[in-house]
């Protein structure tokens, strides 16, 4: 099958044992540590506060960006962006520029800086990310993220915490007490789809790894599901069967003990959802069909109701990023947000900022059916299963979007092996001077 692939690297600027060639090394395997850090903390520590008021993924964040600009200044040279970067770019250019006509000033600028400290995440990715086993090392640490959430999620389930109590504990506000679960910091919707975003990606391992690791795989799959489930997340359970396609896909590629081992594991699944997760949290998974039928999902056929007519009157440029609660707050008295990703992206930037969102989603699966066979499984079934996800949450500025995009872009582009030889640090795969400082020529067909 086809792959994207990149020019051969430029001549070197300098020796490879010379200072700058050192520093520059040491500066690129700390920034990408630092960034490995980052993405593990995405799926539970994306908003909880240590120090300043920001998340330990925040803080992350800020030391890989810190370093790998540091890296930048020794090299003096950087990838050229692929397509998708500048469709990237061009919807952030679009939602900063909204704030001229924006209804809710303040809100547009909010999403300007949020959109700029995501562009930067994804010129992180990009740059240090520059083979696939990089790529392969953060989809790792996002499996290994989720983890921790759901330990924590099972955790709060046996100690009776709900998500009412952790809202009340964040927010001192009462809400409806349910039988649903999450951890600080995140909405239990929110939680639901990053776990199940998780399963394509421990499928993905399990197909390429072998030996005793793969158990840390296997045992993340009922561990993930059984907490999806206790947030209680009707569109996150929907997104999760998109998901879980990707086993079969990856069936006949596990050895036969492995296969065995799955049936034990997909028992599993089974028993603690059937053991653990209350019966009022399966009423409500279960009533998926009748509340779209029936219902209004949760007031969400208010809230689009609204939400199209405010798109009739800005039908062109929008409302301005951010101003979608202003936008409807007049017809419902309450200020929410979209609760579907590509409505709030009509509402808010209008038919404009649709075209430029159909442009990168366009560009995005370009890039996922171009690559290998169990690459372009794993990406087109993320895609699948964000795209299920995100037509009930408002997921253009989260951090899980636009690193599912970044990783994409990065696994298209990435060569398969690297240059052997490099120093690098226990634990974390190397990256060859020379892939970091090619700069990439439009994409080209291989057999």
């Amino acid at each position: 099958m086809s792959t994207i692939v990149s020019d051969p690297p430029l001549r070197q600027h300098y020796a490879p044992d010379s200072a700058s060639c050192v520093m520059e090394r040491a500066l690129e395997q700390l920034a990408y540590v630092a960034l490995w850090a980052f993405v593990f903390c995405i799926p539970w520590a994306e908003d909880l506060p240590v120090m300043a008021g920001y998340g330990i993924g925040r803080w992350m964040g800020l030391v890989a960006l810190g370093i790998g600009l540091m890296r930048l200044v020794v090299s003096r040279q950087g990838r050229r962006p692929s397509v998708v970067h500048y469709g990237m770019g061009a919807f952030v250019l679009l939602s900063s520029m909204s704030i001229f006509w924006s209804i809710d000033a303040d809100a547009t600028t909010t999403r300007m800086g949020t959109y700029l400290q995501l562009l930067a995440a994804v010129w992180l990715i990009w740059e240090l990310a520059a083979v696939e086993a990089r790529v392969v090392g953060l989809l790792q640490s996002y499996v290994l993220g989720t983890y921790v959430s759901a330990t924590i999620v099972i955790l709060n389930f046996f100690s009776g915490r709900t998500a009412a109590d952790v809202f009340y504990e964040q927010t001192g506000k009462q809400r409806w007490h349910d039988s649903r679960f999450t951890i600080t910091g995140i909405n239990e919707n929110d939680l639901g789809l990053m776990l199940a975003l998780s399963l394509p990606m421990t499928f993905y391992l399990l197909a390429r790894r072998k030996g005793p690791v793969t158990l840390l795989y296997w045992l993340q799959i009922p561990l993930c599901i059984t907490a999806l489930l206790l947030t209680g997340s009707r569109g996150s359970a929907m997104a999760a069967m998109v998901a879980c396609t990707m086993y079969p896909l990856t069936l006949l590629r596990l050895p036969l003990a492995q296969r065995f081992v799955s049936i034990l594991v997909c028992s599993a699944a089974v028993a603690a959802g059937v053991l653990l997760v209350p019966k009022d949290t399966w009423i409500r998974i279960l009533s998926f069909g009748t509340e779209v039928s029936e219902g209004t999902l949760t007031h969400r056929t208010v809230i689009w109701a609204a939400g199209l007519q405010a798109f009739r009157d800005h039908a062109f440029l929008g409302v301005g990023a951010g101003a979608y609660g202003a936008a409807v707050l007049s017809a419902i008295d309450i200020p929410y947000v979209a609760h579907n990703t590509y409505l709030s992206v009509l509402v808010e930037l209008g038919a404009v900022g649709g075209l430029v969102l159909v442009s990168l989603l366009a560009s995005v699966i370009w890039c996922a059916v171009r690559m290998r066979d169990l690459e372009r499984r794993l990406w087109i079934t993320l895609l699948l299963t964000w795209g299920m996800g995100v037509s009930s949450l408002t997921w253009e500025y989260r951090k899980p979007t636009w690193l599912l995009f970044a990783l994409l872009v990065a696994h298209a582009y990435a060569p398969r092996r690297e240059k052997p030889g490099l120093n690098r640090l226990p634990g974390f795969p190397p990256i060859s001077r020379a892939t970091l400082r090619r700069r990439e020529l439009p994409p080209v067909e291989v057999s």
